[in-house]
């Protein structure tokens, strides 16, 4: 079956958020699927503490996934756009793009504890979302 909808995740570096972001609605979505793009200056890889917190808290690899700038064909293709930052850092879009903005601290610096708490957090909001954009999804 082809997706329905195309969501892009949006955050400064693209190297920890968005693609974790990214890489869990991937993993939780039959329908749909997701992109995530740097709004800045794309990283140079993908954060390996982002990799393996992602892997040992909920078992989903990302390992594969790279920093992408953000561009205009990426804006214009998505069915949703969602800024994963916190107001110091956040990308912002110009008002036609309609992009939700969900609050979500920088996890570099925090400690252990708090990263998982925080991805916790993020990965709940990412399976609410799918549950909206796929309501017969079954937990």
């Amino acid at each position: 079956m082809p997706f329905m909808a195309l969501v892009l995740f949006i955050c400064k570096e693209n190297a920890y958020r968005s693609q974790i972001a990214e890489a869990i609605f991937n993993s939780l979505s039959k329908r749909n699927r997701a992109i995530s793009a740097s709004g800045a200056e794309p990283s140079m890889e993908v954060s390996r503490d982002a990799i393996m917190l992602l892997k040992k808290m909920y078992g989903i690899d990302m390992s594969g996934q790279k920093p992408k700038r953000l561009t205009g064909e990426m804006l214009a293709s998505a069915s949703k756009i969602i800024t994963v930052c916190n107001p110091e850092d956040c990308v912002l879009l110009p008002k036609k793009y309609n992009a939700e903005h969900w609050n979500v601290p920088k996890f570099e610096g925090m400690d252990e504890e708090d990263k998982e708490k925080n991805l916790a957090r993020l990965y709940a909001m990412v399976k609410d979302l799918v549950e909206k954009l796929e309501p017969f999804m079954r937990s």
